[in-house]
């Protein structure tokens, strides 16, 4: 996995390369804008066939030093290039104030195609060239951006917006905040973002996610060694990074169906037992060596006939869940069970059965299992007790379900939703897994909130039964972590434990998303369906096995 920062973290990387490590912050800018200049050349290399024309909007600090040494490379290569600064001269920071001087000498020599233009004069010189200008470059924030964006800033980022060129953030597009993503007054709308050393935690929520465009995340020399030991709390995945996956689904030749897993579902209502059958076909699809259906009577024929690799037992009030959960190694619970008597009555019983040592099993929770619990205060207590003594428990909430949980509006849930899963997860005790466009898994261990950014996933995911494969795909897992966990495969109690179980709940919204991104190149958006992923994922699986 791959390392997020907020902007402290990444503060604090950047410093600790500076001063322990000794590397110049200079060096640090000198390669941080060549890597700038390289992306920007391959994202557009028709721009550069002749000779272009550049604008380099700066501001008075870091981010406007990386800027002005862009600039330079660019003036260097022998493009037009015309650098907007802001702010006054003796609040730049000492990096930019060094690339300004630089920059000042190569314009006295040969300074034809290259032009400065501060604050007063750019409305005069500036505005008369809105379409003459194949690139803007946005130089004006970096990530320590905390407050709205107004005055004269303003009135740049929404020209430069206004532009007709391509456009090109350094680090992260002014105006996003680099905690959460959101808007600070107004913001810089990037076709690429080109982001120094790790990717900020508001490039990969939205809205910031959209206004970034592509990102590309450019190693200049801060690396994790950097952090010195004090590692960042968020973690990611991308299609780069698939040797997480291999690794999580390797095999033993010498294996049997319980090395992979045995799954107990709780899945579907009388009739409608449509989510039983995707969860069932995915948590089979996944890897899981063998899968129980705990369904009512209604559901028996269609369960055997359409998915007869699964056992199937009926639920009822008899439904003897001391024997089921003897025989599992993973609990999922909830997909189209609905909110009645029956299903809250199974649900108590499963988790006051889990409460023996004997039975505890890692359960993931989804769906109506969700909203029993955000409705009854008897469940919502097993559920913090069952953790408070070990026990794993996995929620799935897309965002309408977590405002139940939570009891508050979407609109307040939207205003603060990290600090808020944060709150949440520390006082359950939960692996939480906020489904969105953005989808983030966190968990809390020690004092610590550790999460993970989903970067893959579409909008044709958007549709009945997608969260129902989720949950099928996350069973399956977390089943395998704990067969694993069981075998000493992966030892470890307590933080350690929790922790293989968040990185599989991680892996299985990763493959879940990537799986939607195949069926989206394949049916389109607009058309595919939830099924569509269920054919997807052997493809998927068996790419990341080879």
């Amino acid at each position: 996995m791959e390392y997020i920062v907020d902007a402290k973290e990444m503060q604090r990387a950047d410093e600790n390369t500076i001063q322990y490590f000794g590397v110049p912050q200079l060096v640090l800018m000198e390669r941080a804008a060549l890597a700038a200049r390289d992306a920007i050349l391959r994202k557009w290399p028709e721009i550069f066939s002749e000779s272009a024309r550049i604008l380099v909007a700066a501001g008075n600090g870091n981010n406007g030093g990386d800027g002005a040494a862009l600039a330079r490379l660019f003036f260097l290569m022998g493009h037009d290039v015309t650098v907007i600064v802001s702010g006054q001269e003796e609040r730049y920071s000492p990096a930019m104030r060094k690339q300004m001087e630089i920059l000042g000498k190569y314009k006295t020599r040969s300074g034809r195609n290259l032009r400065v233009i501060v604050d007063e004069e750019w409305e005069r010189e500036a505005c008369r060239d809105m379409e003459n200008y194949d690139l803007a470059i946005d130089a004006l924030f970096g990530i320590g951006l905390s407050r709205e964006i107004s005055g004269i800033y303003r009135k740049k980022i929404e020209w430069l917006n206004q532009l007709s060129g391509k456009k090109a953030a350094l680090d992260i597009p002014s105006g996003v905040s680099a905690q959460d993503g959101s808007v600070l007054g107004c913001a810089f709308r990037a076709d690429l973002t080109v982001t120094f050393g790790f990717l900020k935690r508001g490039m990969l929520l939205y809205p910031g996610r959209e206004i970034c465009g592509e990102r590309e995340t450019a190693d200049i020399g801060i690396t994790a060694e950097s952090f010195l030991g004090e590692y960042p709390a968020g973690t990611t995945l991308d299609r780069k990074t698939d040797d997480t996956v291999k690794a999580f689904f390797s095999r033993s030749r010498n294996s049997h169906k319980g090395s992979f897993g045995k799954v107990l579902l709780m899945a579907g209502s009388a009739g409608t037992p449509g989510a039983a059958l995707l969860a069932g076909e995915a948590v089979l699809r996944s890897g899981a060596g063998m899968l129980q259906i705990v369904s009512p009577p209604e559901n028996r024929e269609i369960m055997i006939t359409r998915l007869p690799e699964a056992m199937y037992q009926e639920l009822s009030e008899d439904t003897d869940w001391e024997k089921l959960l003897g025989w599992c190694d993973a609990v999922v619970a909830g997909p189209g069970i609905g909110q009645g008597g029956l299903a809250s009555r199974s649900m108590e019983k499963i988790l006051t059965l889990m409460s023996d040592d004997c039975l505890q099993k890692p359960l993931v929770l989804d769906a109506d299992g969700l909203n029993l619990v955000a409705s009854s205060e008897r469940l919502s207590g097993l559920i913090k007790a069952y953790t408070a003594q070990g026990g794993i428990v996995v929620m799935t909430p897309h965002m309408a379900e977590f405002t139940r949980l939570l009891h508050c509006s979407i609109k307040e849930l939207q205003a603060g939703r990290p600090e808020k899963m944060e709150q949440y997860v520390r006082e359950s005790g939960v692996i939480l897994v906020g489904k969105d466009a953005a989808t983030v898994v966190g968990y809390a261990e020690e004092g610590a909130f550790l999460y993970y950014i989903n970067q893959t996933g579409n909008s044709g995911m958007a549709t009945a039964g997608s969260g129902d494969v989720l949950s099928g795909i996350m069973g399956a897992l977390t089943a395998l972590t704990a067969v694993r966990q069981k075998a000493g495969e992966r030892k470890g109690t307590g933080a350690a434990e929790k922790e293989a179980y968040f990185q599989a709940a991680s892996v299985a919204v990763y493959l879940h998303g990537l799986a939607g991104d195949m069926a989206a190149e394949k049916y389109g958006e607009v058309s595919m369906k939830a099924g569509d992923l269920m054919r997807e994922l052997p493809k998927l699986l068996k790419g990341c096995m080879s």
